[in-house]
């Protein structure tokens, strides 16, 4: 997919994440009750987003003012929130308005809106290098050839430490994206794409970054691969 190519599929993207995606996924966020396909993925969602706090704070154990965090592709915030939390000073990224807004109101919530800088927009619009940079349940939903370019932008704008999502390729998740798939509509997640492996491994050390390591977070209809990776030493 070229980079023209890749433009109308970004702006159907927002056009969902902005719409009826907002309000499917600010409720998987929040505390909203849940039918019982939607609760497994938020508690999915949950346990990915506590283990990489959990690596993070074992890469940077005392956040100094001075450590920087991208969050791209923000949502409601959780994530910003959190790492706002333990001192990052953080860049919040969304392409949709609604998603940023509601992460805006989560951070004035926990007393955390000065440490954290919020912009609408894509990742590719994103400038500036980080000590650290998260990008969680994003790149999923872009074929193989956008992932890579979004992905070694990433690693690119990262100093030290980068922790992203992917979707792992094997014959099972595939067919349960198929069975997803003919759900009714309303419990639909948006087309998600599988990455090999092998491939997200060599694209993340052409852009200088080394894999430290991987987790499976599989539960219910939740199914992702969290990986971290470490800028190598020259």
């Amino acid at each position: 997919m070229s980079v023209l190519e890749a433009t109308p599929h970004k702006a159907q993207l927002q056009n969902y994440f902005d719409g009826l995606g907002f309000e499917r996924w600010s409720a998987i966020y929040g505390e909203a009750p849940l039918s019982r396909i939607r609760h497994t993925i938020r508690e999915g969602h949950g346990r990915m987003l506590a283990q990489a706090e959990a690596w993070l704070a074992e890469s940077f154990p005392m956040p100094t003012a001075g450590a920087t965090l991208l969050d791209a592709g923000c949502g409601t915030g959780l994530f910003s929130v959190r790492m706002a939390q333990q001192g990052f000073q953080v860049t919040a990224v969304d392409m949709a308005p609604r998603m940023v807004a509601a992460a805006q109101q989560a951070a004035s919530d926990a007393n955390v809106a000065e440490r954290i800088c919020f912009q609408t927009g894509d990742i590719e619009t994103i400038a500036g290098c980080f000590d650290a940079v998260a990008c969680f349940d994003v790149l999923v939903h872009y074929p193989a050839e956008s992932f890579e370019r979004l992905c070694t932008q990433l690693a690119q704008q990262c100093k030290r430490t980068i922790v992203l999502t992917y979707a792992p390729y094997n014959r099972l998740l595939a067919l349960m994206h198929w069975v997803g798939g003919r759900f009714p509509k309303s419990h639909r997640r948006t087309e998600i794409q599988m990455i090999r492996d092998e491939r997200i491994a060599a694209t993340l050390a052409r852009a200088g970054m080394q894999v430290r390591r991987t987790a499976n977070i599989s539960h219910g209809f939740y199914h992702v691969t969290l990986l971290e990776a470490s800028r190598r030493e020259s």
